[in-house]
């Protein structure tokens, strides 16, 4: 069987730093053309060109464009997913508090050196009383720059709190009482 071997034509595949992929082409009409990609330190930006007069224009005024945006821009990270924001106080649950946590990833694309302006607001429910389902809805946090908000993310609960009953009281004050004894 004849060994076949492919080739890419995205000459920034080996010579960029953190470059990803993504696509050239050409056409006697269009002439030649380049989607390039690259990642750096969470930053992933794609670079456009199109109709450039020959092969080795595209790929440099690719790598400028690229050049450019890594310089001038960062991913700022506000919060992970699931990280906790804060313990909350539950009432007439069979426990008394629940983790508030981030629902997604917070974080935004922001010119360098303007992430010190960054303001973050935090709303959260007051007088959380059970039943509370995993996943619910307990406030949100948004990030501005300016006046501007570039990002704004749910902050909800990470586990069940069950609403206190006869039964579930009743365990909770012979535990209580238990541990008295201990002591």
């Amino acid at each position: 069987m004849e060994n076949l071997g492919l080739s890419n034509t995205n000459k920034l595949i080996r010579t960029y730093k953190g470059a990803t992929g993504l696509k050239t082409g050409s056409t006697g009409l269009a002439l030649y053309n380049l989607s390039a990609s690259a990642t750096r330190d969470d930053l992933s930006l794609i670079a456009v060109i199109m109709k450039a007069p020959s092969t080795a224009v595209r790929f440099a005024e690719a790598q400028k464009l690229l050049d450019y945006g890594f310089s001038t821009f960062s991913f700022k990270q506000f919060g992970k997913k699931e990280e906790v924001v804060k313990s909350l106080t539950v009432t007439k649950g069979v426990r008394s508090s629940v983790d508030a946590i981030l629902q997604d990833n917070a974080g935004t694309l922001i010119e360098k050196g303007k992430d010190k302006n960054i303001e973050q607001n935090l709303i959260l429910e007051e007088n959380i009383s059970a039943p509370i389902a995993s996943g619910q809805k307990l406030g949100e946090v948004s990030f501005s720059l300016d006046g501007k908000t570039l990002s704004t993310v749910n902050i909800v609960a990470k586990s069940d709190v069950e609403k206190l009953n006869l039964f579930t009281m009743s365990k909770k004050v012979i535990y209580s009482w238990i541990d008295l004894l201990r002591s």
